[in-house]
């Protein structure tokens, strides 16, 4: 059986990334495979816990150390822990940085002597390694955040599509992704397989019980970021408390000015919001089966993999008409009603929408809101065996095998 080196450039635990790579792990070893990690943590982390992965092979990258003297790179400008932007990055930093991983790859490619290496996003350390690696197989993972990048660090662009050219297979996540990324790195679409993305069973499904008690729990789970739309969804509930008796819920974590200002404009709404934090899978799985409607107003996004784990606990589905998303989720899904799709916003950057059309977007958003409460009230709820068994073709058994025909 094959041995698989993961690598991944940051926190392994915190992101959406970090939780596909730990599933896939989790599938992996299931199937037999033998596996190791490299990725980045802050040298304070303690260890990490990856369940198949034994603590001799995961090779970690230490930032906020002599050697490599600030906090771990995050693949968007907001992350969930204190992190540096990829465009602040000096030379002498990036010099530091890829003398980091370029030891624990060398390290773990001569112990671990891996039959094929698995690398997380269409980015500076994906291109790297094709320049380390030469005699191994190295498939990648576009996770989208690599593609807005390509803007918002644009002196690294040249470097990145390079290496990611020498790529032997590159996994994308729907097929608008796809075509995305034969265009902006020039890749040949033979070369680029979709995958999807997945959710854990064991932790997101159904609450046995009727959602009847009041307030109406809405829910956002993710970075307290700008781009994710956290300001209107906000704004929205505010107005929105007039009309009914409701809760928001921000799941998450966020560092730096944005987030500060999202929880400033949470405190001084007209209605009632609990921020809980960062919390784990298991946790965030028990707060979506006490919710009734999750809503994503993101301006951005790969795949988001929450709203699968949210339809799959049986929430209804507010999101902003992402690329990619409602042609993946399929008329199956779509038909039912389970989601309400709101109309982005024109764009001046990739996330970031021009002021003048946020109070259009916001009433599109708040249409969605209350369709999804008059749902609710009707009784029309998401438990048809029809509909949890499509819900169930989005398993991380389904993704890896999807990414086992390309091995």
């Amino acid at each position: 059986m094959k041995k698989i080196l993961h690598i991944l450039a940051q926190r392994p635990e915190k992101t959406g990334s970090g939780i596909f790579l730990q599933n896939i792990v989790k599938i992996a070893a299931e199937q037999g495979y033998e596996q190791a990690v490299i990725s980045g943590v802050p040298a304070d982390l303690g260890k990490v816990e990856f369940g198949a992965i034994a603590e001799q092979k995961f090779y970690p990258v230490k930032f906020e150390t002599e050697r490599i003297p600030f906090p771990v790179v995050g693949m968007s400008n907001v992350m969930p822990y204190r992190s540096e932007k990829y465009k602040n990055l000096t030379a002498e930093m990036l010099k530091k940085w890829k003398a980091g991983f370029k030891e624990e790859i060398t390290k773990a490619v001569e112990e671990f002597k891996p039959d094929l290496i698995l690398a997380h996003h269409l980015w500076i350390l994906t291109s790297l390694i094709s320049e380390l690696v030469t005699e191994i197989p190295i498939k990648a993972i576009c996770h989208g955040t690599g593609l807005r990048q390509l803007k918002q660090a644009e002196k690294f662009a040249d470097y990145v599509t390079a290496g990611c050219k020498k790529i032997d297979i590159i996994f994308a996540l729907h097929s608008d992704q796809k075509q995305k990324i034969s265009r902006l790195y020039d890749i040949n679409l033979e070369r680029i397989s979709v995958v999807g993305s997945g959710y854990d069973s064991d932790i997101f499904y159904p609450s046995d019980k009727s959602q009847s008690s009041k307030p109406i729990q809405i829910v956002y789970a993710g970075k307290l970021s700008s781009a994710k739309g956290l300001k209107s969804l906000i704004r929205v509930c505010s107005k929105l408390s007039s009309e009914f008796d409701l809760e928001l819920k921000l799941v998450g974590g966020g560092s730096g000015e944005e987030a500060e200002c999202i929880k400033k404009l949470a405190l001084a709404a007209d209605c009632s919001i609990e921020m809980p934090g960062v919390v784990s899978q298991v946790k965030l799985g028990k707060i979506f089966r006490k919710s009734d409607i999750f809503c994503l107003a993101s301006f951005s996004e790969g795949l988001p993999l929450v709203l699968i784990e949210a339809l799959a606990s049986g929430l209804r589905v507010v999101t902003t008409d992402l690329a990619g998303v409602k042609s993946w989720l399929g008329n199956q899904i779509n038909k039912t009603g389970a989601v309400e799709y709101v109309e982005l916003p024109q764009l001046k950057e990739s996330h970031i929408p021009v002021e003048s059309e946020l109070f259009d977007f916001e009433n599109r958003l708040k249409i969605g809101l209350k369709n999804q409460i008059d749902r609710l009230r009707s009784g029309n709820d998401l438990d048809g065996p029809e509909f949890r068994e499509t819900v169930k073709r989005w398993s991380w058994a389904e993704v890896f095998k999807n990414m086992e025909d390309n091995f």
